[in-house]
């Protein structure tokens, strides 16, 4: 009998972990704050959108049910995680059901891809869940560094490591608001 109740609580536990296969939050948007450009999404498993270093943008995400209610909390937990500038913990605010906005400014020697992350706990790197493609794909959606031309024409990813060159955009266009 014991090992039945041991056996229950392990799979209430398990049940109750929050789990990438069950994250369903859409990076939707991403809207320039102070004239930064931005292209994307592209990719056809993770997402990038493609933005500039020591701009402000502001992220929609939408989608968020794992971690509030449906007229969610005033505000939520969330983190972009980079390699090179470190991850930075921020408050997303509700919108509407499910919907939440926050804003971003990517360091001015920012590189690379960033992952978000939503129900996340400040200062834990290691909580919260992955943000995924706007189209629901359970792939990750990342901003992706880039530098452009003038009229935020053809993106050119940022190297990371010199002589690293990661692969641009196939498709640029303007990112819209849903």
């Amino acid at each position: 009998m014991e090992r039945h109740i041991r056996m229950f609580i392990a799979t209430l536990a398990f049940a109750s972990l929050p789990s990438l296969a069950l994250a369903n939050a859409r990076l939707v948007a991403v809207i320039p704050l102070d004239g930064g450009c931005v292209s994307g999404p592209t990719g056809p498993a993770v997402q990038a959108w493609d933005v500039e270093a020591g701009k402000t943008y502001r992220l929609r995400i939408t989608e968020m049910w794992e971690c509030g209610t449906l007229e969610g909390p005033a505000a939520l937990d969330v983190r972009v995680n980079s390699t090179k500038t470190g991850n930075t913990d921020l408050v997303a605010t509700w919108v509407s059901d499910g919907t939440y906005e926050f804003d971003f400014t990517l360091p001015a020697n920012a590189g690379s891809t960033m992952p978000i992350f939503y129900c996340t706990t400040p200062g834990k790197a290691n909580t919260g869940l992955l943000v995924v493609r706007n189209d629901g794909g359970k792939y990750q959606a990342h901003l992706r560094v880039a530098t452009f031309s003038p009229g935020c024409k053809n993106p050119k990813p940022v190297a990371v490591l010199p002589g690293l060159v990661l692969p641009g955009p196939q498709v640029a266009r303007a990112a819209s608001m849903p």
